[in-house]
């Protein structure tokens, strides 16, 4: 089981570090090809339109077949949508890529982050969870930066080229090295979970409408904040080179990461929910002083209290996910939480595209702070009663 999270791990890093890469530039790319705010707000829409509609039938999938060979395939259609977003010829062909990409996307992680919390012993899921986060999170936040510096130096288009060779080079490590689970036949003989039955579970449902709402706000970090650096003074941007943009993004990320072991542990010893809690509230917080930051320096300083509140509660959320997920199969468990945050991400960034056409570029962090604030007072209701 050591070997099995030590590839899994690397698979996940490598992955993420591909997709990390276009981080920075998809908004850049989508306005290069004259698409407007409510579109780029899309362009995000349909990567997570796609994993909603994916996620949960994938994740039933993945408790009773092969997680290694759902990986792998997920896996695959991201190495393929990697050089197909080279020949997007307009804003339309480009989206359609991008709901692609998030078929492949609902394919690999969620199924990964199965795979991880069937190896977990009972009483270390938070351990197991925050080190498979920190994977995901240390592979995002090292992409922007290096996204940034490809643009900068060549072109727009060679992010894609090294995601795409990335993603081949994960694919290859999961294909070769990691090996099927070994507890496929338990899961096997365990009925399917239906969606309504895991929502009937309280726990699930708070985390999911946490989720849901959370990602409503994060629409706005991960659609418009790279703009707001790197756009032009007239849209309400700073003008910074997008080089500064994506080492915004990655201290961000690579913050997070490093905080999702101790916040695991944490979770293992505490309460869980106060975790969350107190993450939403420190999340919530970072939004508010993004709509004032005037230099790179204050910017990064907001994003890093966002990263602080996230590390917080998400090694926590996904202990839960796969504690309740030994009874409901931890495939579905996983996927649920994947589709709360793909709901979310759905809305918010169509929501911040409208608002951002209508009040300018800075107010729309302002409905992360507000997100941020709603989701976890719901969660905080839902769950009263409850021991974390």
């Amino acid at each position: 089981m050591e070997r099995a999270i030590q590839v899994l791990l690397a698979c996940i890093f490598t992955a993420m570090l591909g997709l990390g890469i276009v981080g920075p530039i998809m908004p850049l790319y989508a306005e290069d090809m004259g698409a407007t705010f409510v579109q780029i707000g899309l362009l995000s829409s349909a990567f997570s339109m796609s994993r909603l509609i994916f996620s949960q039938p994938i994740g039933r999938l993945s408790d009773t077949k092969s997680k290694k060979k759902i990986i792998a395939c997920g896996l695959a259609a991201y190495m393929v949508v990697s050089i197909l977003y080279t020949f997007a010829w307009d804003f339309t062909s480009l989206v359609s890529m991008r709901f692609l990409h998030g078929m492949g996307s609902a394919m690999a992680m969620p199924v990964a982050m199965a795979y991880a919390a069937e190896l977990a012993p009972k009483g270390y899921e938070g351990r197991y969870m925050g080190t498979i986060n920190f994977a995901t999170f240390a592979g995002m936040g090292c992409g922007p930066l290096i996204g940034g510096y490809l643009t900068d130096t060549f072109s727009l288009s060679a992010p894609f080229y090294l995601m795409g060779a990335l993603t081949a080079l994960s694919l290859l490590l999961t294909l070769i090295l990691l090996p099927e689970e070994k507890r496929t036949s338990a899961a096997r003989s365990r009925s399917r979970s239906s969606f309504r039955k895991i929502l009937s579970n309280r726990l699930i449902r708070a985390t999911f409408i946490y989720r849901v709402v959370g990602a409503l706000g994060r629409g706005s970090i991960m659609g418009f904040l790279s703009l707001y650096i790197s756009g032009s003074p007239e849209i309400g941007g700073l003008g910074q080179p997008v080089s500064v943009a994506g080492l915004i993004l990655s201290a961000g990320m690579i913050s997070t990461a490093v905080m999702q072991r101790p916040f695991g542990v944490l979770a293992d010893r505490y309460s869980k929910i106060r975790l969350i809690l107190l993450g939403g509230v420190v999340a919530s917080a970072g939004y508010a002083l993004l709509p004032s930051a005037r230099t790179a320096w204050e910017v990064l300083v907001a994003r890093l209290i966002v990263s602080a509140g996230g590390a917080m509660g998400l090694p926590a959320l996904t202990a839960i996910a796969a504690i309740e997920g030994r009874e409901l199969g931890v495939g579905s468990t996983m996927s649920t939480l994947q589709s709360a945050m793909s709901l979310g991400m759905i809305v918010g960034p169509l929501l911040s595209g409208v608002i951002v056409d209508l009040v300018g570029l800075r107010l729309v962090f302002y409905v992360g702070f507000l997100m941020g604030l709603l989701g976890t007072a719901v969660f905080y209701l839902l769950q009263i009663g409850i021991e974390g």
